[in-house]
């Protein structure tokens, strides 16, 4: 795909090639704010459900149905986009959200701290480890990847349900950070 700019109402995107998958079909789209949206960041992590962000640092970074994307005052980057529609889509979505978020900031409680975060292998440790295929995924290592993706839910695997207590912490951690729990 050749490398264009897509001119939209308070924003600009281009999709640009992965850099280290030059035969990609996906691209990485690289959205240009009108304006700067700095003071908006630590809301826009009070209503990003699973982000993480530091007060201070500048980004928010938050996980998106397979899409790292990270939310800059000046830009927005979002990986592995398949074409242009699902680029318009998600700029529209993440604009949606700024605005949302401007219009509603006085009743929003901003994220003034650094938030836990979870990773593949904080839930991977909290599974079974036997890799039995019971939640549909090859092995644990694969099931804890797509929950941290957020293409699935702790309670799809049905060894851990039967121990719900053991994981009360990493439960509390996933709740803060947005994710579904049994």
């Amino acid at each position: 795909m050749s490398q264009y700019v897509t001119q939209c109402e308070g924003y600009s995107f281009t999709l640009v090639n992965i850099d280290c998958i030059r035969d990609s079909t996906h691209f990485n789209i690289v959205m240009d704010l009108e304006r700067p949206i700095e003071e908006l960041l630590p809301y826009l992590a009070s209503r990003l459900p699973g982000c993480t962000y530091t007060h201070g640092t500048g980004v928010v970074n938050l996980m998106d149905t397979g899409h790292i994307v990270g939310i800059y005052p000046d830009r927005i980057t979002i990986t592995d986009v398949a074409g242009i529609e699902e680029a318009r889509g998600l700029c529209a979505r993440y604009f949606g959200i700024i605005r949302e978020v401007e219009v509603n900031r006085s009743s929003i409680t901003p994220v003034l701290r650094k938030r836990s975060t979870v990773s593949v292998m904080t839930i991977l440790r909290a599974l079974p480890g036997t890799n039995c295929g019971l939640c549909e995924s090859a092995t644990c290592m694969a099931f804890a990847a797509s929950v941290y993706r957020r293409e699935a839910s702790m309670a799809a695997c049905p060894p851990l349900r039967m121990n719900l207590e053991d994981c009360e912490s990493l439960f509390e951690q996933l709740r803060e950070n947005g994710y579904p729990v049994p």
